[in-house]
């Protein structure tokens, strides 16, 4: 069964017509394989610069912190998906 012939929509069809043609394209395929490959390298460094970013904030604060302080900052940190090894690594700096 074909969605295309088993709608009465016609912007549907039109768009699966659409959506056709520019899978078929591929110089339009691989541009969104570089948008997309784009997005996720963005999101990916920003999620390690975040990660650095609180491992930094907690060890300068080690020094000053309680060490209740210390147990909050170690669960922000396992929250926002930082390994046990990035953790101690940085600890010990």
């Amino acid at each position: 069964m074909d969605i295309e012939t088993n709608t009465q929509i016609k912007e549907v069809r039109d768009t699966i017509v659409i959506l056709r043609e520019l899978n078929a394209d591929e110089k339009v395929k691989q541009e969104a394989y570089y948008r997309e490959k784009h997005l996720h390298d963005e999101a990916s460094a920003l999620g390690h610069a975040r990660r650095e970013g609180l491992a930094e904030g907690l060890a300068r604060g080690e020094a000053k912190g309680s060490v209740e302080e210390r147990k909050h900052m170690l669960d922000i940190l396992r929250k926002n998906e930082m390994s046990e090894y990035e953790i101690k690594k940085y600890f010990q700096e």
